[in-house]
């Protein structure tokens, strides 16, 4: 063991008198935390509940807001033949136009606020704003540190 190797273990070693006192502290932390499980399960529901905004570029203003799909959910908005594409410019042309519609049903599904069907996204969203919705759900998913395909 070279000088800069007993370096680094004396300075992140610890003590039986500092290891016992962390183990103290936990397990203090655990005791103050609820096991009920009615408690939990709206724990549960309220993050699963969270919704992020999706922001104009240019204002930095929220143009919507965008709940988080569960993975059942998001699995079973992607469509079967779309599956293999990881990225929806790999997306051959004749699948695209079949699906081009598509994206207008997620955003029913997932835009919050305001809520709106299918047709209102087509008749009131932009080439960018639809963009914009993409990168919004990907950039959601990479912070959650959630491999995002299939889009």
């Amino acid at each position: 063991m070279d000088e800069k190797e007993r370096a680094i273990i004396k300075k992140h070693s610890k003590t039986a008198e500092e290891i016992q006192n962390e183990m103290r502290t936990m397990e203090a932390a655990k005791k103050g935390m609820t096991q009920n499980v009615a408690e939990l399960e709206a724990n549960l529901r309220e993050f699963n509940d969270i919704l992020d905004p999706m922001l104009d570029p240019n204002t930095g203003k929220p143009m919507c807001w965008i709940r988080r799909p569960s993975q059942s959910e998001w699995e079973s908005m992607i469509p079967a033949e779309l599956m293999q594409y990881k990225d929806i410019t790999q997306v051959p042309p004749e699948l695209a136009k079949k699906y081009a519609d598509h994206q207008f049903d997620m955003m029913t599904k997932l835009i919050a606020i305001p809520a709106h069907d299918a047709k209102y996204w087509k008749d009131h969203s932009n080439i960018l704003f639809q963009e914009l919705f993409q990168m919004h759900l990907t950039e959601v998913y990479r912070k959650l540190g959630i491999m995002v395909e299939n889009f």
